[in-house]
């Protein structure tokens, strides 16, 4: 990798703090992201480490496109080694613009000691295997949700990452938000006392396509899965007790495929703590993103963003600026965010506090996509599901004997 050495930014990230919020929860993802500011900073002030960190990209679709800009913003610290896609017009089209090499498979991208990590953004079937891949060759890996539908080759993933010692992030682009994360430092300070409750809208836009759908694992595990993700990070890892989930599907061609568009589900928490979350694949004014935290003295609110915070009032009443209409308007920041922390992460060495954090940050994965599923066999048996039954058993009860559990 590039001999970057101890950089400030790594002596800053190991400097203790002093005050509310010194505990892990509030290192992370504050540490992360001054790591990445002190990067920046670097930077500006002509500070580049010897060399670049070399990427290969897999998957050069829509998301693919989002890191392949990132890419580009930041390629004062990293260098698009690969590009890699099954459709090879696609894979030969970015390697000419990017002047990198491009390839239909991983083989030669894990093979090749110039690259250093891999992003992981093709299509969510692929996932697991070009994950296990990756951190198989020692490469860093930065993976589009899911790492897997199956619990068990979640928890095969984590293990590696963690075994041979790499950085290995999942990336819900919601922790790299600014409001959500301006939500969790006050959380963190105490602003709000004892957590109560946390309730969360999540409503997409426009409805996805169904070629996407067909492959996506579903509402639960494709929209949901971000929800139970935030919710562990609110509430500080909590573990749910039992979920609740009902729903129904009003798209004919979603129905066919034994799927629901629209869906509400409460969980509850041995410490007393209920969250509840109410979700649908399409909002007919844009793109809709809102949390809520309650607590014993007071209540926290992230509202959804719109396109400018404009406000015409006249004789005729008050007129709202619309919402951002998609996810990729919503998150454009985000995108950038996660992957200069990545990058930082990585320039920081295994040896820093933020390495150190992410990889504990990265043991909530199996836990996040069990809740998931005990959130949709609550909805397929209806009934409540509490997380110590045996949920391999429900599944295949579901299902005719498979379990993805």
């Amino acid at each position: 990798p590039p001999e970057a050495g101890r950089t400030e930014a790594a002596e800053a990230q190991e400097a203790p703090a002093s005050g509310p919020g010194t505990a892990a929860a509030m290192a992370y993802p504050e540490s992360k992201a001054e790591l990445a500011r002190n990067l920046s900073e670097q930077l500006d002030a002509g500070f580049v480490p010897k060399g670049k960190w070399g990427v290969a990209l897999v998957g050069l679709g829509r998301s693919g496109n989002f890191h392949l800009t990132s890419i580009k913003n930041l390629s004062e610290l990293v260098e698009l080694k690969w590009a890699v896609d099954c459709n090879q017009s696609r894979a030969e089209a970015v390697a000419k613009d990017m002047r990198c090499k491009w390839a239909t498979t991983l083989d030669e991208a894990v093979a090749d000691p110039g690259v250093h990590m891999v992003i992981i953004a093709s299509t969510t079937d692929t996932h697991f295997p070009f994950i296990m891949k990756s951190l198989s060759a020692k490469k860093a890996v930065f993976t589009e949700k899911p790492i897997s539908h199956e619990v068990s080759e979640v928890q095969e993933a984590v293990d590696l990452a963690v075994k041979n010692n790499l950085p290995f992030v999942c990336g819900y682009q919601r922790r790299c938000d600014l409001n959500f994360r301006a939500l969790k430092r006050q959380l963190d300070l105490g602003a709000i006392g004892q957590l109560k409750m946390i309730k969360s809208c999540s409503r997409d836009n426009p409805v996805p396509p169904m070629e996407y759908l067909r492959t996506s694992g579903g509402i639960f595990q494709d929209m949901l899965i971000h929800d139970f993700d935030m919710q562990d990070w609110l509430s500080g890892g909590q573990v749910p007790e039992f979920v609740l989930a009902v729903g129904h599907c009003y798209d004919p061609e979603i129905q066919k495929m034994n799927d629901l568009d629209i869906v509400a589900v409460m969980l509850k928490y041995s410490s007393g703590l209920v969250t509840m979350v109410d979700t649908c694949r399409d909002a007919a004014y844009g793109y809709d993103q809102r949390v809520e935290a309650f607590g014993s003295k007071g209540m926290l609110t992230a509202k959804n963003e719109m396109t400018s915070s404009v406000e015409l009032a006249t004789v005729d009443g008050h007129l709202m600026p619309p919402a951002k209409w998609s996810f990729p308007e919503r998150y454009d920041h985000a995108y950038l965010v996660e992957l200069s922390e990545f990058v930082a992460m990585l320039s920081a060495g295994p040896d820093s506090d933020a390495h150190r954090l992410e990889q504990k940050e990265t043991l909530r994965h199996p836990r996040i996509v069990r809740t998931a599923w005990a959130a949709e066999l609550s909805w397929r048996l209806g009934r409540q599901v509490r997380l110590s039954e045996d949920l391999d058993a429900l599944q295949r009860e579901v299902s005719g004997g498979k379990s993805h559990v």
